[in-house]
């Protein structure tokens, strides 16, 4: 006599079988690379290349730093139209 419970399937497991990473096997459906060994060099290549990228933002690109205007370098016309705060948060060279 045995016990069987609703859905128990006898499936085998094998254990220690290797299977496929799936970016590896998406990578090789692409048909770019023949092999395993060429899809993990070609996923290693991208996540250099997005570490990289993130690397250059972080570290700020090539963006230019934006020159300092001085109260000096404001026309007179110019800084009699602005208001008082706004005066006392431009830097001046004296």
């Amino acid at each position: 006599m045995s016990v069987e419970f609703p859905g128990e399937n006898n499936q085998k497991v094998e254990f220690g079988a290797k299977k496929t990473p799936a970016m590896v096997r998406w990578i090789m459906k692409t048909g770019l690379v023949k092999d395993k060994t060429q899809a993990n060099i070609v996923l290693i290549v991208i996540a250099v290349v997005f570490f990289g990228i993130t690397w250059w933002l972080i570290a700020g690109g090539n963006t230019p730093t934006q020159e300092t205007t001085y109260l000096e370098d404001i026309p007179e016309d110019v800084r009699a139209t602005l208001p008082p705060e706004i005066l006392e948060t431009i830097p001046s060279r004296n």
